[in-house]
Formats: C-alpha cells, sequence, structure tokens
C-alpha cells in the first residue's frame, strides 16, 4: 500500500501546473541567460577544445561552435515564442513541461548537426558527438535558468503568503454569515465552512451548501459582487463571473481550454468552469 500511495502521489505531482516559462519576461531572461552563459562558457573554458576546430571560410567560423550560444538562443526564442503559440500551449503541466525540455534539446541537437557535422563521417558517430556536445553544455544553463527563474517568483510571493494568515486570524468561521435581500431583510443563515458554492442566477444568487451531510440549494436576492465583498472566508474565492467556490469541497480540477473544469466534492455530476479572467488568482490558490 505505500508504494501504491508513493505512485499516486509521484502521478498527481506530474499533473500540477507549471507556470515558471508561462509569461513573456521570464521566457526572455531564459533565452538570454541561456545564450550568453553558453558562449561565455565556451568562450573562457574551452570545452572539448572547440577553439582548435578549423573552419573552411568566415561564413563556417561565424557559424563556428564558439557561437553556439548565440544560436541556442534564437532556436529557443523559435520554440518558446512562436512553436508554443503555434500549439496553443499556453500553461504546461509538469509531464508536459519534461516533455517540452527533450523538444527543446532535440531542436537544438538538429540544429547543431547541420550547422557543425561533419557529414564525410559515419552519420550515427557524428549523431553521437552531437547529442554529447549540446547536453553536455547546455544542460547546466538550461537549469540554472529555471532554478533563478523559480527563486525570483517564489521570492517576489512572499508578501502574498503573509498576507493570507493576517485574512484568516479576521475571520471567525464558526460565525454564522447572514446573506441578506437587498432589502436589508435575512434571508438565510450559514457558517462560510459549509457552503460549496455560489452562483449567479440573474437578479438572484443561488447558495449550495451543505446541512447534516445533505446538499441544500436556497435562492437569495442579492448578487456576487456584493457577496465578494461581504464574505470573510478566504477559501471561498471568485472563479467565474457567475460563480464563487469553496476550495474545500474541490475533489479534482481539469485544465480545459480557457480555464479549468471543477468537480465537487458532495456534488459529482456538478461541474464548474474556472473562466480566462480569473485563472491568475485561481492557480495561486494551488501553489
Amino acid at each position: 500500500m505505500t508504494i501504491l500511495n508513493f505512485q499516486s502521489k509521484d502521478l498527481a505531482c506530474l499533473k500540477t501546473p507549471f507556470t515558471l516559462l508561462d509569461d513573456n519576461k521570464s521566457k526572455v531572461f531564459f533565452i538570454l541567460f541561456c545564450g550568453g552563459f553558453s558562449s561565455f562558457f565556451i568562450y573562457f573554458f574551452n570545452p572539448f577544445n572547440i577553439q582548435r576546430m578549423n573552419y573552411e571560410d568566415a561564413f563556417a567560423h561565424f557559424l563556428s561552435i564558439s557561437n553556439a550560444g548565440i544560436i541556442a538562443a534564437l532556436i529557443l526564442g523559435i520554440t518558446h515564442f512562436f512553436i508554443r503559440r503555434l500549439f496553443r500551449a499556453t500553461t504546461f503541466r509538469l509531464w508536459q513541461f519534461l516533455l517540452w525540455v527533450i523538444f527543446d534539446f532535440t531542436c537544438l541537437c538538429t540544429a547543431c548537426l547541420f550547422l557543425f557535422g561533419e557529414f564525410d563521417e559515419p552519420l550515427l558517430h557524428e549523431l553521437k558527438i552531437v547529442v554529447r556536445y549540446t547536453l553536455s553544455l547546455g544542460m547546466l544553463p538550461y537549469s540554472l535558468a529555471c532554478l533563478l527563474i523559480a527563486v525570483y517568483k517564489l521570492s517576489t510571493r512572499k508578501p502574498k503568503e503573509i498576507a493570507i494568515p493576517k485574512i484568516e486570524e479576521k475571520t471567525s468561521i464558526d460565525k454564522q454569515f447572514l446573506f441578506k435581500e437587498k432589502s436589508g431583510k435575512v434571508a438565510l443563515a450559514v457558517k462560510p465552512e459549509q457552503i460549496l458554492y455560489l452562483k449567479s442566477e440573474n437578479n438572484y444568487t443561488m447558495v449550495v451548501y451543505l446541512e447534516n451531510d445533505e446538499v441544500i440549494k436556497k435562492l437569495v436576492r442579492t448578487n456576487l459582487k456584493q457577496l465578494e465583498k461581504e464574505i470573510r472566508f478566504p477559501k471561498l474565492i471568485r472563479i467565474h463571473r457567475s460563480f464563487m467556490l469553496n476550495l474545500d469541497a474541490m475533489s479534482s480540477f481539469e485544465k480545459v481550454k480557457g480555464g479549468y473544469q471543477i468537480q465537487i466534492n458532495q456534488i459529482p455530476n456538478t461541474c464548474l468552469k474556472v473562466s480566462e479572467s480569473y485563472r491568475t488568482e485561481f492557480e495561486s490558490f494551488l501553489t
């Protein structure tokens, strides 16, 4: 059972969103760092005696492996800005990112083979050399760039993580929240942790909550915009123009076009969608 539990946790980890290289600022830093680090390393440390290679003409010398860092930056720019957009890969899961790393190095190896390969040698022999050089010179800057971006994002996210407990201190989940109609009359009293989700219904809001393990639905004449200001419960968040969700009620979620699709614990046949406008806020609660 222990081994099975570890395996299920590993699989779940591979399905988590990987947003490290989603924004353009991170992509640009990643590409420039990989290209610059590779050029610097080759120029100053001369691995594999690369600087001793001979070239037939000036163009061949320009495309020499000494300038491999510039070529690598161009290729990574194409894969991360153009090919990702072509495949609409706006956000990766972890397993998808690992496959993309393999794709990046496949593109780098292919380019190096055509630009620097000696085709008078057997193709398989030349391919082995190119793969060895590319992986040896590329893995360090690739990994280091990802690490630096991750450290930067974690350091800038700290103030937000500190602010969440402060909200929780002010929120007493033992107290009932009073759903008031526009007239000011109390229509419903429910503990915030009992709420599963809220749904906008024209001029009304459908309150879906648990009472003695039974799912109850009540219509209250109010709107989500007002409730979002009044309910002081940090786990009840806006995920759509028409929905607010209690994160504790979420059993699973799946990445779909334009956002996420969420399953509710106590209502297996009900799916709520996280719209594109609230996707970033929702993802911040997952990390």
